[in-house]
């Protein structure tokens, strides 16, 4: 079993697509969110009467809300270890979570550590700052990146300033201080503006509305701060 994970989607998608391109046989993807046990074993123990291979992916079942079919289906993948699995997941799992697949093997996918620091810098009284932080990344990433990274994170410190440690239940603790702490030096009213703001700047950017280019854009909203 192979699991794949980290923030840096781009790269971890790219590295599946690759194994994918490269498998010479059946190719199974399931949703974790809704995969059953059943469809599980079935996909994964089955015989093909077509293909003497077969590969099955998995995206997001450490994503999948908790509940018995979720432990259930973790528990099939810990103590089978199917060689044919690939298990995706968009974010970097908990490695208390990982240190129970031991006979797994584990491929981390992390994002530039400057994406880190700028994201952890935004504020209100560090702009400057946060401009210098944003240009730096943009020399490691292309700008609908850093946009992207920049959503998904005031959607979490929306998250954070809305419902506290309850709606962060699928960081690690450390992970939820540091965004309940930087949501309130933010605050919530400001945050849901910026991600209003961020909105309008996708919908101009993909009509070609925009007088500005996407950095340019991610300049006058870093600044707006």
């Amino acid at each position: 079993m192979l699991i794949l994970h980290g923030e840096n989607t781009a790269q971890s998608r790219q590295y599946l697509n690759k194994k994918i391109t490269n498998f010479k046989g059946e190719v199974i993807k399931l949703e974790g969110e809704k995969i059953s046990l059943t469809e599980l074993q079935q996909a994964v123990e089955s015989q093909s009467i077509f293909f003497p291979d077969k590969l099955i992916i998995i995206f997001g079942l450490f994503s999948r809300k908790p509940g018995k079919e979720k432990e259930k289906l973790l528990t099939y993948c810990r103590k089978e270890d199917p060689r044919n699995l690939i298990i995706w997941e968009g974010k970097k799992i908990d490695g208390r979570i990982l240190s129970h697949f031991s006979g797994a093997r584990v491929e981390l996918f992390e994002l530039p550590k400057i994406v880190y620091k700028f994201l952890d810098a935004l504020s209100p009284i560090k702009r400057g700052y946060s401009l210098i932080l944003l240009h730096r990344c943009l020399k490691r990433e292309l700008p609908q990146r850093v946009f992207y990274f920049l959503c998904r994170h005031i959607e979490n410190l929306i998250t954070a300033a809305d419902l506290g440690r309850s709606g962060l239940k699928e960081f690690p603790s450390w992970k939820q201080e540091k965004l309940i702490k930087q949501a309130k030096t933010l605050g919530l009213e400001r945050l849901i503006k910026i991600y209003e703001m961020l909105l309008e700047i996708d919908y101009q950017q993909k009509t070609g509305q925009s007088p500005f280019s996407l950095i340019s854009s991610l300049d006058l909203l870093i600044a707006s701060f």
